[in-house]
C-alpha cells in the first residue's frame, strides 16, 4: 500500500511500467547503498549540512520504495507514483543525475564484471524513465 502522510490528500499519481519500475528500483537501490555514510558525515567529520542532505535525500529513496515496493522483484505490471509531482521532480533530477554518472563512468561504482551490461542497461532505462516522468511533470505544472 502506498505511503501517505495522515491527514494528507493524496496528490496527482503517476504510473510506470514494470520496466521503468525496474530501473528505478535500481537506481534507489543503489543511493540507499551509501545510507552508512550519514554516520561518517555526522561523527567523523562533523559535517551536519552534508548529513541533513543526505538524509534528506534517503528519506526520498524510502518514500519512492512504499510505492515502487521493497523486494527486487515486483510482480505488478504497472505502479502508481504517490508522490507529490514537486518532490517526484525533485527526486527524478537526482537520480537521473546518479544514472548519468553511472553511464559516463564517472562515479566510481563497483560493479562486477558479469553484471556490468545488465547494470547498464537498469540505468540507462532508469535514466529515460526519470526523463519522461520529469517531461510528464512539467506538463501537468506547465
Amino acid at each position: 500500500m502506498p505511503y501517505e502522510k495522515e491527514g494528507s490528500v493524496p496528490g496527482t499519481t503517476t504510473t510506470i511500467d514494470k520496466e521503468q519500475r525496474d530501473g528505478l528500483y535500481e537506481l534507489v537501490r543503489n543511493h540507499l547503498g551509501g545510507i552508512g555514510d550519514i554516520w561518517v558525515a555526522l561523527e567523523e567529520n562533523r559535517e551536519y549540512v552534508l548529513a541533513e542532505q543526505m538524509g534528506l535525500e534517503f528519506g526520498e529513496d524510502f518514500r519512492l520504495l512504499a510505492d515502487l515496493g521493497w523486494e527486487p522483484e515486483d510482480k505488478r505490471q504497472s505502479v502508481e507514483l504517490t508522490m507529490e509531482p514537486h518532490d517526484l521532480a525533485e527526486l527524478l533530477t537526482r537520480l537521473r543525475g546518479e544514472a548519468e554518472g553511472v553511464l559516463d563512468g564517472t562515479t566510481g561504482m563497483r560493479l562486477q564484471r558479469e553484471e556490468e551490461q545488465r547494470a547498464r542497461a537498469l540505468y540507462q532505462g532508469a535514466k529515460d524513465t526519470c526523463e519522461e516522468l520529469l517531461a510528464r511533470l512539467d506538463g501537468e505544472r506547465g
